[in-house]
């Protein structure tokens, strides 16, 4: 466990026992993957393999979001690290359906953003979203997350072009930091 998030939830690296479960399906389900690109190009097992030996590398960190009960329920991770520019990307996925709406991914993105203002030493965490991914729009507005800007008919999603909505959030924005950050 890297973060316990409460009594029920934590977060750990990714396991490559985690491709034995429900984790590659969720890159099928239409209905989770309805703003992402997963659902468009399907993967084998060995492409989800191949995805875990990348992880190594010190240009993302990514999490397995876990339920004490159902295990692994979702992603989390800190994408395209640049420390000299110290920033990065931060994306989410709950794959477990049964979680939805339960605050798990404000939870995890808290110990995430903590983990790399405080850990990597990041100044700035960003993230972009289709427009009409409200669920992502509110989480990034509730972690105190600014929109920065629109990229407009930036995605192709279920045959029409949406805009793509761009968040970030500064070191010094973070009201959930230690004081001692």
């Amino acid at each position: 466990m890297i973060y316990q998030l409460s009594d029920q939830y934590f977060v750990r690296i990714l396991h490559e026992s985690d491709l034995e479960g429900p984790y590659p399906s969720w890159f099928e389900d239409q209905e989770v993957c309805r703003y992402n690109s997963h659902g468009k190009f399907f993967k084998t097992l060995a492409d989800f393999r191949a995805y875990l030996d990348d992880l190594s590398g010190e240009d993302q960190v990514v999490w397995a979001i876990c339920h004490v009960a159902d295990g692994h329920i979702g992603n989390i991770s800190l994408q395209g690290i640049s420390f000299i520019n110290r920033h990065a990307d931060f994306a989410v996925l709950i794959g477990d359906k049964r979680h939805w709406g339960k605050g798990v991914a404000y939870q995890a993105a808290k110990a995430l953003f903590l983990h790399g203002f405080n850990k990597l030493n990041l100044e700035r965490i960003w993230c972009a979203t289709a427009a009409p991914n409200m669920v992502m729009r509110n989480l990034a507005k509730r972690l105190g997350m600014v929109e920065e800007g629109c990229r407009r008919s930036h995605l192709y999603l279920n045959g029409e072009w949406v805009d793509m909505i761009e968040f970030g959030i500064l070191r010094s924005e973070c009201e959930f930091l230690a004081p001692d950050a």
